[in-house]
């Protein structure tokens, strides 16, 4: 199957755009770190690993600062 010039151009172009509007943040876990991760996503808070990372930060950012706002 031959792939057209639009499917090729237009996923960079696609990913370009969402990328303006939702930033990436690579992230590797210390060791110590990644069972912590795991346990949450196991437990079923969000079966995403970005949903648990977001979770982790929203519930250390609540502890820090007494409040949920940003």
């Amino acid at each position: 199957m031959i792939s057209s010039d639009r499917s090729i151009t237009g996923n960079g172009a696609r990913v370009r755009r969402y990328r303006a509007i939702h930033r990436r943040i690579d992230y590797i876990p210390s060791p110590d770190v990644l069972p912590i991760i795991e346990h949450y996503r196991k437990q079923g808070t969000d079966n995403c690993l970005a949903g648990v990372m977001d979770y982790l930060i929203r519930t250390a950012h609540q502890a820090i600062t007494g409040n949920g706002g940003a």
